[in-house]
């Protein structure tokens, strides 16, 4: 008996120790940081939306972060106040974790090996071609979407076809060894000197006709000289090399002016249509738009973006290759850094106007190549052979150098400034359906966004990920981003399962009366594109779509469960078919608001 009862109370101290132990130990954790990613986040009392707001935060801003609780986190404001924000509107970042090793030497480069290869504003043969690389030219490779790669090249960002090129590990030595004996002779009247290799550089200094140089190292169309106590870099078209064994004087920098020279005067809009957008740069969020010959004054002029003042008195910035610039007297002589257009197509006309109204002056054939004079509209002046005039619509040739692109709008007018955000189902814990060999419906519909998300991107909409990482984010907080983001259209991405193994097909899903021509316009081009089996668009109770005030639809894009079916989705073909028909399947959908 006294056997017993030591064996209970041992037994009730071992339950203890475990409970006790079970307890979480308390860690030191790295810090949490919160970076703001919307333009202005509301802060609140409480982790939702019917809590009283205590202020406001911006894009950017940092904040600790002391509590998460559903979709919201608690910050730490830098008034000494706390306060709770969604955390769909945020990104994480460890500040006290061990950054990632730094990588040395090596880069991921990418060959052409085909001469002509097509550099294109988006991943798709849609999209408007932006220059080309022949057969051994290199570039930067930044990123893969299926059968399209991401690059830079040239100062340009492009994408190119995967299937023509080949990659190689290059290796960046950021002190290239001098070249001996080699000096250089500026050529244009006034250079601009910058102090990296591409057209985006910052321009550190001027150099006129005549100028001698030191030349430190060549890459690519970019020849490094000495500059002052420094180096920095000039355009290999605008100067003459030749072997010497004199040294020539380093050029001391020509002061830049302290104002840029086009501040306070009026420029005058040359294209069709010119978005306006929030930051000096294409990636800046469109705001408006003006259209040809409107006047504006520019109030600031930062690396060919101007500030201009809109008429509501919001500020935006402007592409400056868009303006012709009132003459002024006191302007300098302007930088001749030249471009030209290369012919994309054999037989083009070159007409003796801006228009396809004029008489055609000549032809080209694919390869020829033309200096630009100027833009004027959507159509390039250029010189012709015996000094004569010609012009050639922008959206046929590519262009080399720093004139402006010129695209034709095409689909992409009906997406320009569209606020779109593209859902890719499940994430995290929700792996959704598995496929019958194992394919996991929250990594394809990841991956299908993604190409989606760059399509829409390359035309100006302004799209919006729910998320873009394997990380579970709840069914109302996806309906939230759409409302907080007064989105024009939501798009739901699912692939679909079933205990019956020979279903197949794509369906797209609606739930309110708006949202009938979105899913049946997707629908339409999803089939046309993939020629998968039509299961129509067709009524759904889904959350996303059921609670979502703006236009949306659920797509189904085939079933995992038939081994056949997801065999084909997985293909790089498939994905590429099946974004275009979410991408032209939105464009109808826009055209016909």
């Amino acid at each position: 008996m006294l056997h017993h009862k030591i064996l209970k109370v041992l037994l009730a101290f071992v339950v203890v120790v475990v409970y006790v132990s079970s307890e979480p130990m308390l860690v030191i954790k790295a810090e949490q940081t919160a970076i703001i990613n919307t333009s202005v986040l509301n802060v609140r009392e409480g982790p939702g939306l019917s809590y009283a707001l205590v202020s406001q935060v911006k894009q950017d801003e940092k904040y600790t972060i002391l509590e998460k609780k559903n979709d919201w986190v608690k910050l730490e404001l830098s008034s000494g106040k706390t306060g709770w924000v969604a955390s769909w509107l945020i990104k994480e970042e460890s500040t006290n974790s061990t950054p990632p090793a730094t990588q040395t030497g090596s880069s991921s480069t990418i060959v052409s090996t085909v001469d002509g290869l097509r550099l294109r504003n988006g991943p798709g043969t849609g999209f408007q071609v932006i220059g080309s690389l022949n057969n051994g030219n290199e570039a930067e490779f930044l990123e893969n979407r299926e059968n399209w790669s991401k690059v830079s090249y040239k100062g340009q960002i492009g994408w190119v076809a995967s299937e023509y090129i080949k990659t190689k590990s290059a290796t960046n030595d950021p002190n290239p060894k001098p070249t001996t004996n080699k000096t250089g002779k500026i050529t244009a009247s006034v250079l601009n000197v910058r102090g990296e290799p591409n057209l985006q550089g910052r321009i550190v200094g001027k150099l006129l006709e005549g100028a001698s140089v030191k030349i430190v190292a060549e890459r690519e169309n970019w020849i490094e000289i000495s500059f002052g106590s420094s180096t920095a870099w000039i355009h290999r078209d605008f100067v003459t090399t030749s072997s010497s064994s004199e040294t020539p004087e380093t050029p001391e920098p020509t002061p830049l002016p302290q104002k840029p020279v086009n501040e306070g005067k009026t420029g005058i809009v040359t294209a069709s249509s010119l978005n306006v957008r929030d930051s000096g740069s294409l990636s800046g969020k469109v705001i408006g738009s003006l259209k040809q010959g409107d006047q504006v004054t520019i109030e600031e002029e930062v690396n060919n973006w101007s500030k201009i003042t809109l008429s509501n008195g919001s500020k935006g910035w402007i592409a400056s290759w868009y303006l012709e610039v009132k003459a002024d007297n006191s302007t300098p002589p302007p930088t001749t850094e030249e471009s030209s257009v290369k012919i994309l197509y054999n037989g083009t006309n070159i007409r003796t106007g801006p228009a396809t109204t004029h008489p055609v002056a000549a032809r080209a054939n694919e390869g020829d190549t033309f200096t630009i004079i100027k833009t004027e509209g959507d159509w390039y002046k250029i010189t012709l052979p015996d000094n004569k005039i010609g012009y050639v619509a922008g959206w046929i040739v590519s262009v080399d150098g720093v004139g402006v692109i010129v695209e034709r709008p095409g689909v992409n007018q009906y997406l320009k400034g569209k606020t779109i955000v593209v859902d890719p189902g499940h994430g995290g814990n929700d792996s959704g359906a598995v496929g019958a060999t194992g394919t996991f419906e929250k990594e394809i519909t990841l991956r299908t966004a993604r190409i989606v998300f760059d399509k829409l991107s390359a035309t100006g909409a302004n799209v919006i990920l729910t998320r873009n990482s394997d990380s579970y984010i709840s069914l109302r907080s996806r309906v939230s981003i759409s409302h907080y983001r007064n989105a024009d259209a939501f798009i739901s991405i699912h692939y679909d399962s079933t205990a019956d193994r020979s279903a197949r097909g794509i369906t797209s899903y609606y739930y309110k009366n708006i949202d009938i021509p979105l899913a049946s316009s997707i629908q339409a081009e999803m089939i046309r594109n993939t020629g998968f089996k039509n299961r129509q668009h067709r009524l759904g109770n889904f959350q996303v779509i059921r609670e979502n005030r703006n236009p949306s639809a659920l797509l189904e894009l085939g079933f995992l469960s038939n081994p056949t079916e997801e065999y084909t989705v997985n293909t790089n073909s498939f994905q590429e078919n099946v974004s275009n028909g979410i991408f032209y399947g939105l464009a109808q959908y826009f055209k016909g608001r």
